[in-house]
């Protein structure tokens, strides 16, 4: 991921991929001022990196906010913060927080790799107890990888919806807005923490 800091905020973007816990640690440690980690924009990547930068987090009691899409890998990033916020640095609508499985080269669900290494356990866990067990197994368990259970705030507008959460099976074309709804909010579940809207520094 692109790392660069603006104040107290380390902005993080892009594909996540091998070597990014190395990044994270040496950006923080050049900027020991960080409190917030901002996750911009990044479809995911490398399964590692994630659960790593998103205990890292947790560790240091750092924050994070969403600023545009932060899907997979980076999901559990974003978890990882103490108090976690989207931010409106795009407009709420481009803004959310998406969680699935993990996958195979093919695109299809690994399960055996999802029960390995306890991705619904670490989910709920980070979520502060909040998640629900049974929603959470579902999203684990999405049989694609272009599918998602999608969070976004509660004041997003969507046509001729109330609903602010997306359970999306991969193969709807406008995603996540396209998707079927769910009435849990992102704050029922703790993916969020607070619904006050952040900005981040460099926008």
């Amino acid at each position: 991921m692109e790392a660069v800091v603006a104040q107290d905020t380390l902005i993080l973007s892009g594909p996540v991929v091998e070597g990014d816990i190395q990044r994270f640690d040496n950006a923080l440690a050049q900027n020991p001022g960080v409190k917030t980690v901002v996750l911009r924009n990044s479809w995911g990547g490398h399964i590692d990196s994630g659960y790593r930068i998103g205990e890292r987090i947790r560790e240091l009691g750092l924050s994070t906010a969403v600023s545009g899409h932060c899907v997979s890998s980076c999901s559990r990033m974003f978890l990882g913060g103490k108090e976690r916020r989207f931010s409106s640095d795009f407009s709420l609508e481009r803004t959310f927080v998406g969680f699935h499985g993990h996958y195979d080269a093919t695109g299809r669900v690994n399960q055996r790799l999802v029960e390995r290494l306890n991705l619904a356990q670490w989910t709920i866990k980070h979520s502060d107890g909040k998640a629900d067990p049974a929603l959470v197994q579902r999203w684990v368990s999405i049989e694609l990888n272009t599918g998602m259970v999608a969070f976004m705030h509660p004041d997003t507008r969507t046509p001729f919806r109330t609903d602010k959460t997306f359970f999306c099976q991969g193969r709807e074309s406008n995603r996540p807005l396209g998707c079927s709804t769910l009435s849990v909010t992102a704050l029922d579940m703790g993916v969020v923490t607070d619904i006050t809207l952040v900005r981040s520094p460099d926008r």
